[in-house]
Formats: structure tokens, C-alpha cells, sequence
């Protein structure tokens, strides 16, 4: 909760300028960042999300809304980059395995959760909350008083309760239950609602400790003693960051939330609560049967972020990159030394040439926008035909190539010679069919010993077709005589 020192106007100025969450209420465009953040990452309870993924998810998104309210200036790959810039802060941009992923950061998730809260509710619970209220501070009073007389007088009072309600079973037979329907209905929306809190807590408290890391990391890299009180000054604590508030609660409700116990109490409780009658028309929508899973996962998400940033602290720890660090640092200190030294001699004459002068392109040379041109496509109803109408030739007109006159061909030329090249033979017997002809001595040429190809001599080879002239490169080609089938 807020104290009064978070409430002046000053403060608040300050926020309103640079917390992410109410740069997210001012965007002119924040109708579309919470509607998708809300549709990917809160309504589906997920995190981190693969990038080409995200990407997709935003695009189809974009396509919808711009059918309702035109298209937008920026393409997905733009509002992604954008959101996710520290100027921005409302998408954290990070790699796992080689892979790039999206979060939503936890700025982003209360502006949004603040503008879902905004609906009007049909069913206002306050009983519940009032008890919750009596239990809490009942819970604090009992747990934290040391005075034996006091703790035996609320002991003896449980006992006596428990005890008569086991003598009116008896007697009875019957268990008459204490809460109406809309007792059952008011404290299972509110068990929802805390459930799905503690969900959105994760990333604040994932921020948190990234936050201590950075505290810690900024103490290394300024230190100037020795290795060995640095390492005093971090391990003497155990662990800086479990050993923090946020830390001793967290590990506190893992703990918790591991015992196998209170895993199979929970699903148990849950199964029961679900069936009842009051219960089975919310279950739909407000369904908790996975609940314990999204702890889980969401839990074992900050679990491994605390165990990076742990393993990054001791990185910090290690002397070579403790002097990397402070040799940077003192490289950038004396620039800045020197840089204010002549911040009064100001170059004279020519600072800089550049051998390439920029284009000025003005707006009027600028093309004119051209809408573009839409095609039509004329698709017209297919009919089976009878045959009837039509001609059928074209099917026993295609070029057929005969091989063994091919190989004829050469034969004939070999009698004379005991080797030739395909450019000799084709001048005897010229290319009827074009490049298929030629295609098929190539093949015979390949399959033959006799023949052989120079990829160093390149033949042109000229011949006609539909009445053009046509030359086709290829390697020389040379058939033997004596060797192979030739």
C-alpha cells in the first residue's frame, strides 16, 4: 500500500513521466498494446513467448483491429522492438537456448490489470473480505501471544466448539452446512481472484530481483580493495538476494507449495469445491483446477531467473573480469577528463570531409501515391465435358527423341575418325528436335566410357528452331573409338 510520501504531486509528476505503466495509459495506442498483452499473455497465464510466435500473434491481431479501425502506421516487427525498448519498458527482450523470447513486464501487467478492473462487476462479495479481515488479525493475535493463560482460554474454547458440534452429529445424524449459496459463490470468486494475484506477483517479484542483482553487480564493479573483502562483503550474508524480504517470501510459499501434502490437498479441495452445487455454474469461467500447475510453472520461472542472476554475481566475482571492467571504466574516465579539458578549443577550418555528398531528394520531385492496382480474377464454373468439341492431336504431336539414332549417328562419324566432338557430329548431322536432341547426346555421352568431357573447352553450338537461330554453350564433348561400346 502507498504511504503519503508516494502521494504528493511531485512524486506523482515523476511518475507520470517515467513509470512504464502510466506511459502505457497515455499511449496513444494503448487501446492495442493492452488488448493484445491482455488476449497473449494474462488471459492465457503464459510468459515467456518464442519470438517468431509473438510475432505472428501480432500480426494476425493487427489484421483484426484494422479491419475495424483502418491499418496502423508500423509494421509487428515495429511494435515489438519499440515496446520492448527501455524508453518503452512494457516487453522484456531475452535469449534462451540460442532462441530470442518476449515477457511482459510487470509495469505492463498492472496497467493492464488496473484497465480490466475498470468493468463494472455484477457480484460484489464484502463478506467474505470482512471475515478474511477477522481471520487475519485473529491468526496474528493467536500466533504471536506468549501468555500461556491466554493460549489454553483459546484452546479450550476450540475444544468446546468442536466438541458440541460432534455431540449434535450424533445425536442427529445430519451435518447441516454453514454457508449459503451465496456465501459459497462469494468466497470461491474471491479464492479466484487472490489466485490469479499471486500469478501477476511473479513478475514483480522476478523485477525485484533482478533489481537486487543490479545493486550487487554495480557494488562489484566499482569496488577498489581486494578480492578478498569483496567476497567477504557478498558471501558473508549466505545469498544477498534469498536473504532479502522478497526472497524469504518466496522461498517461503515454494516450500510451501512442494510438499506433496499440500499438493494432493489442494487437488483434492479443489475437486470437491468444484462439484458442488453453488459452484458448478462458475466453474466454466472460473475454473481452478489447473491453478496449481500455473504456480508451478510461473514459480519455477523465477527460480531459474534467481539462479542466473546468481550465477552473474559470481561471474562479477572473478578477478579477470573484475579488471576488464575497471580498466573500461577507467578508459571511459579519462575520455570524459580530456573531453572537458578542450570543450573550449573548438577545431578551426575543416573538422571533417566526406568524399560522397548527400542527395537531397525534395518533397515535390517525390512520385505522387498511386493506388494500386486491384486484379481480377475471372473463375468460371467448371463443366464436365463429352469429347465432343476440341481436337486431341496436340497429345501424340510431342517431341520424342530416339537414343539409338542418336547413337547411330556417332557410330557413323567414328568410322571415320577415331575420335570426334559433338560439335563435328551435329554438323552432320544437324539438331532436329532442339534442346531435347541435345539434351539426349549429353545423356548418351554420360552412360559411354568412350566419352569424355573437357570442362576447361566450352563448344557453341548453333542450330534452328521455329524458324530462329539459337546457340547453346555447354563443355566439349569428345566420343572414342576403340573403348566402351564405340
Amino acid at each position: 500500500m502507498p504511504n503519503h510520501h508516494d502521494m504528493t504531486y511531485e512524486h506523482l509528476q515523476a511518475l507520470r513521466q517515467n513509470h512504464a505503466a502510466w506511459r502505457l495509459l497515455r499511449a496513444d495506442y494503448a487501446p492495442l498494446a493492452a488488448a493484445f498483452f491482455y488476449q497473449v499473455f494474462i488471459a492465457p497465464k503464459r510468459r515467456g513467448i518464442e519470438a517468431q510466435e509473438l510475432l505472428d500473434a501480432l500480426d494476425m491481431f493487427l489484421y483484426d483491429c484494422s479491419q475495424q479501425d483502418g491499418a496502423f502506421a508500423r509494421s509487428p516487427k515495429d511494435y515489438l522492438e519499440m515496446w520492448a525498448d527501455s524508453s518503452y519498458g512494457w516487453l522484456r527482450k531475452y535469449e534462451y537456448h540460442g532462441d530470442w523470447y518476449y515477457d511482459l513486464t510487470a509495469p505492463a501487467q498492472k496497467a493492464v490489470e488496473w484497465l480490466a478492473g475498470l468493468q463494472k462487476q455484477e457480484f460484489i462479495g464484502t463478506e467474505s473480505r470482512l471475515r478474511t479481515v477477522f481471520n487475519l488479525l485473529h491468526e496474528i493475535e493467536q500466533e504471536t501471544d506468549t501468555n500461556a493463560e491466554h493460549r489454553l482460554a483459546c484452546l479450550r474454547g476450540q475444544a468446546e466448539k468442536i466438541a458440541a458440534e460432534i455431540q449434535t452429529i450424533e445425536d442427529t445424524g445430519e451435518v447441516r452446512p454453514r454457508l449459503d449459496e451465496v456465501q459459497i459463490k462469494e468466497r470461491f470468486l474471491q479464492a479466484e481472484s487472490t489466485a490469479k494475484a499471486i500469478l501477476a506477483d511473479f513478475r514483480e517479484v522476478e523485477e525485484n530481483f533482478r533489481e537486487l542483482t543490479r545493486q550487487v553487480q554495480a557494488d562489484v564493479v566499482k569496488w577498489t580493495k581486494g578480492k578478498g573483502e569483496l567476497l567477504e562483503k557478498i558471501f558473508s550474508e549466505s545469498d544477498i538476494i534469498r536473504k532479502s524480504e522478497q526472497g524469504r517470501s518466496f522461498m517461503a510459499f515454494w516450500r510451501f507449495l512442494m510438499f506433496s501434502q499440500q499438493q494432493d490437498d489442494l487437488r483434492e479441495t479443489l475437486e470437491r469445491v468444484e462439484n458442488t452445487p453453488a459452484v458448478k455454474a462458475l466453474v466454466q469461467e472460473h475454473s481452478l483446477a489447473d491453478i496449481h500447475h500455473e504456480w508451478v510453472q510461473a514459480a519455477a520461472a523465477v527460480q531459474k531467473t534467481l539462479a542466473q542472476l546468481s550465477a552473474q554475481i559470481r561471474r562479477y566475482v572473478d578477478e579477470d573480469y573484475l579488471r576488464e571492467e575497471r580498466s573500461i571504466y577507467q578508459l571511459i574516465g579519462r575520455i570524459e577528463s580530456k573531453a572537458v579539458d578542450r570543450r573550449n578549443e573548438m577545431p578551426q577550418g575543416v573538422f571533417m570531409e566526406m568524399d560522397i555528398l548527400p542527395k537531397v531528394q525534395l518533397p515535390m520531385e517525390r512520385r505522387l501515391f498511386a493506388p494500386p492496382k486491384k486484379t481480377r480474377l475471372d473463375s468460371p464454373e467448371l463443366v464436365a465435358g463429352d469429347g465432343s468439341h476440341g481436337s486431341i492431336e496436340a497429345i501424340f504431336n510431342q517431341v520424342v527423341v530416339d537414343k539409338e539414332k542418336l547413337k547411330a549417328n556417332v557410330q557413323a562419324c567414328l568410322q571415320e575418325r577415331a575420335e570426334i566432338t559433338l560439335a563435328e557430329v551435329l554438323a552432320v548431322y544437324p539438331l532436329e528436335h532442339g534442346l531435347a536432341e541435345l539434351l539426349g547426346y549429353m545423356v548418351l555421352a554420360s552412360k559411354e566410357q568412350a566419352a569424355a568431357f573437357a570442362e576447361d573447352k566450352l563448344e557453341h553450338i548453333v542450330f534452328a528452331r521455329d524458324g530462329h537461330k539459337l546457340q547453346a554453350v555447354c563443355e566439349q564433348i569428345t566420343f572414342r573409338r576403340g573403348a566402351g561400346s564405340f
